[in-house]
């Protein structure tokens, strides 16, 4: 009988512990989005080029969300080919190291574009780490 009570009781005094830890990371990683969200937002909106206006950044658990305004035409263009939206968004998102360290932290980028004036989604693209080839930050196991 002992057998079978000294792991259950070990199994259930670290099963909190590591609920912590996950909880503690996931705390600080929302932080961290939000404090990413309010730097990258000053001075929003503003013209990326005469297609583009970064509306600024926003929060949701995991995600940092860059909110996009475009022309109509962009718009159109954008629908007609979304890998191509998809590959060269992401080879940015890729090449920058902040966004990088953020997502090896669990962190997931999304960009959700919408239509100038109509105010109509376009399309939302999401990365993470494995887009990047990097392996997200697994949760830190406690002695």
């Amino acid at each position: 009988m002992l057998r079978f009570i000294v792991p259950s009781v070990a199994l259930s005094l670290a099963l909190p512990m590591a609920a912590q830890a996950a909880s503690k990371q996931d705390y600080e990683l929302s932080k961290m989005l939000q404090t990413v969200a309010e730097q990258s937002s000053v001075g929003t909106p503003r013209s990326i080029n005469q297609d583009l206006t970064d509306q600024g950044y926003t929060v949701e658990g995991k995600e940092l969300i860059d909110h996009i305004s475009v022309s109509p035409s962009q718009a159109a263009q954008m629908r007609k080919d979304p890998k191509t939206v998809y590959f060269q968004l992401g080879a940015s998102v890729c090449r920058n190291d902040g966004y990088k360290q953020l997502m090896a932290k669990g962190a997931t980028l999304r960009y959700e574009f919408t239509e100038d004036q109509t105010n109509l989604g376009v399309m939302t693209q999401r990365f993470t780490a494995t887009d990047c080839g990097a392996k997200p930050a697994a949760a830190k196991k406690h002695k």
